[in-house]
């Protein structure tokens, strides 16, 4: 009984197993995936990088030095989604949000080489027509050069790249910068944007630490606070370099 017992066991976990997988099997395999749901990274790095170069032949994303001076900008009207509540598990918040969720590569000229490189950010979509959010810091921080960095491309969870136009609004104190790329006449996932996170919900973060995409991490807000003028949230889902510019959703709801 005992042998029997854990052979089911074992039937029912290879079952079990098997509908995860086909779970994923029913969706298209990305550009970037080696099979449906599994990301290789530096087939992302590649993707974007060759994308990102026929869109400076054809299409010309906006110069970095225009878009840096773009940055002053302070206020922009906007049609925004009605964020709407509903239980949900974390496995379908992330393949809800997944969708709205973008790569922001900057494109700069490598110092010790002939060659262009990418540098990756984290992004999300808030409206239709290519409005999108990311970090103030990805246009003016610490790691960028308005001599060496080119042009802005943003990546979709499908695969597909669009050029960066313009800076719609921004805040250095607020670290936010609201962009508007050329979404070419395709329809982007927008994220709703909710109420503000209070200490001890569960919240969840789509983003790419370390250039690991479309990672989803687990934790809860710990504290608001206010710094810099701008009122701020602690969480403890990771994040890391990558994650700049990142959704962070409550994650029972969405």
């Amino acid at each position: 009984m005992n042998f029997k017992s854990k052979k089911l066991k074992y039937i029912l976990f290879a079952i079990l197993m098997f509908l995860g997988l086909a779970g994923y099997a029913q969706q298209p395999k990305k550009v970037y995936e080696s099979e449906p749901g599994v990301t290789i990274d530096d087939a992302v790095f590649q993707h974007i990088d060759q994308e990102a170069h026929k869109l400076m032949e054809h299409r010309h994303p906006e110069r970095f030095a225009t878009l840096a001076t773009q940055l002053v900008k302070d206020h922009v009207d906007l049609k925004l989604f009605e964020s709407f509540q509903k239980e949900i598990e974390a496995s379908e918040l992330y393949q809800i949000n997944a969708a709205g969720v973008l790569v922001v590569a900057t494109i700069y000229k490598c110092e010790d080489c002939p060659n262009t490189h990418l540098r990756a950010a984290s992004g999300f979509v808030i409206a239709e027509e290519g409005i999108a959010v990311t970090s103030y810091h990805i246009f003016n921080g610490d790691a960028t050069d308005e001599n060496s960095d080119l042009a802005v491309v943003v990546m979709d969870f499908d695969g597909h790249v669009y050029p960066v136009k313009e800076i719609l609004a921004a805040s250095v104190n607020d670290d936010v910068a609201i962009f508007r790329f050329d979404d070419m006449g395709k329809k982007t996932k927008v994220l709703p944007l909710g109420q503000d996170i209070i200490p001890g919900q569960d919240v969840s973060i789509i983003s790419h630490p370390h250039s690991m995409f479309y990672s989803f991490t687990f934790g809860v807000a710990t504290r608001s606070y206010l710094r810099n003028e701008a009122k701020k949230t602690s969480v403890t889902a990771d994040f890391s370099q990558g994650s700049s510019g990142a959704p962070v959703s409550i994650s029972a709801l969405t």
